[in-house]
């Protein structure tokens, strides 16, 4: 069976009506800090191209001048979870102040019985390391952490 092709709507679709909302399960939305995000537009969606890290590096390049929260890139072709961590940890070698974190349909990425993956296709997430460990920090003084049995010591979050 040929996989549905991709594009960049389901993707924000995915972020608005999956990870922005609270979950009823939990009562925590899965990123506090989406619905904002898409608001104040500080997020692009771009299709990944063949050399993933050459692109990773110039989104890095472009990012604080475009004013971004995150970037997302999809990937539309076959690459492995081992893989695409293999290259997110190369390009966050080269990009020490960016977070290059990756979602892959392998991983269900289960907590509390609700899916953080997105599950159609391999996904990168470009963020500001700076601004992530921020909001990281303010999740600390919260019960979102313990409210999705995560621990904030985790090697996932940076």
């Amino acid at each position: 069976t040929k996989k549905a092709r991709v594009d960049s709507k389901q993707v924000y679709d995915w972020i608005e009506q999956t990870l922005s909302k609270t979950n009823p399960k939990v009562g925590k939305a899965i990123c506090p800090f989406a619905k904002k995000t898409l608001e104040t537009k500080a997020i692009q969606v771009v299709p990944g191209k063949s050399d993933l890290v050459d692109q990773i590096n110039h989104c890095c390049s472009v990012f604080t001048g475009l004013a971004l929260d995150i970037v997302v890139i999809y990937i539309q072709y076959q690459i492995t979870e081992l893989h695409l961590n293999e290259l997110c940890a190369k390009a966050h070698e080269h990009n020490p102040n960016f977070a290059v974190m990756y979602d892959h349909p392998d991983n269900d990425g289960l907590h509390k019985g609700v899916s953080f993956s997105f599950g159609k296709c391999p996904l990168v997430m470009i963020q500001s390391l700076s601004k992530l460990k921020h909001a990281q920090s303010k999740l600390r003084r919260t019960s979102y952490y313990r409210s999705w049995g995560l621990d904030p010591d985790d090697g996932m979050f940076y």
